[in-house]
């Protein structure tokens, strides 16, 4: 008898258990997490994949615009550097862009330039274009086309630095164009910004200005 009421409480037991183990609830969070959790760091991912390019494209049009401030005023034109140039050249701008510069103007006074580029944003992957335009038109402000070589080394900029189209420089239309490789690659959820060689993404900020009425350095017969 005594084996048989054992055998009777242990089957009563079985059901009770059983329902417990149903009811328990205890791992469901990690097994939700594992469900959700790698579409949603995924999801967070792309969002910063995409907003780091868009904040290096602002901190560029930031830059650009201060840039173009310094072809307004005729400083990039006048200003007599340490370097003995009287008139930044393609590399001065690109250096006072990068490093800032200090000079001295056509009325004497030392002019200290600071940095314009961001430490976010590195100078060997910047690329500096100014021209000139009859008008302001939007082929003026087209990208320029990068070559590069078989190993994706750039050939070609297609690039150059003219501030002047006739005369001595002033009230003309200019074009300034910051050209920046930012490094990329496909991004989660398939996000792919890549459009040059080696993984990069080519951002142009472009600012159009019309220069100032401004006088030449003394060293200077046109500006």
């Amino acid at each position: 008898m005594p084996v048989l009421r054992n055998t009777i409480r242990a089957q009563r037991t079985v059901p009770r258990h059983r329902r417990n183990l149903l009811q328990n609830c205890d791992g469901s969070p990690a097994m939700e997490f594992a469900i959700v959790g790698p579409a949603f760091i995924a999801l967070v991912l792309a969002v910063l994949y995409t907003a780091l390019i868009f904040l290096a494209h602002q901190m560029l049009e930031t830059a650009a615009l201060a840039a173009a401030r310094l072809l307004t005023t005729g400083s990039a034109q006048t200003l007599a550097l340490a370097n003995g140039h009287v008139g930044m050249s393609a590399s001065d701008l690109k250096n006072t862009i990068c490093n800032g510069t200090t000079g001295t103007d056509p009325n004497g006074q030392t002019i200290t330039i600071p940095a314009l580029l961001p430490p976010m944003l590195s100078c060997s992957r910047l690329t500096v274009n100014v021209s000139t335009a009859n008008s302001y038109n939007v082929a003026s402000t087209a990208a320029p086309t990068f070559t590069y070589n078989s190993q994706g080394v750039i050939t070609s900029t297609n690039t150059g630095y003219n501030t002047q189209s006739g005369g001595d420089g002033q009230n003309q239309i200019v074009v300034l164009q910051l050209i920046y490789l930012w490094p990329t690659g496909v991004g989660p959820l398939g996000l792919n910004f890549v459009n040059q060689p080696n993984n990069n993404r080519m951002l142009v900020a472009t600012s159009v200005l019309t220069t100032e009425a401004y006088s030449c350095n003394s060293a200077q017969s046109s500006c």
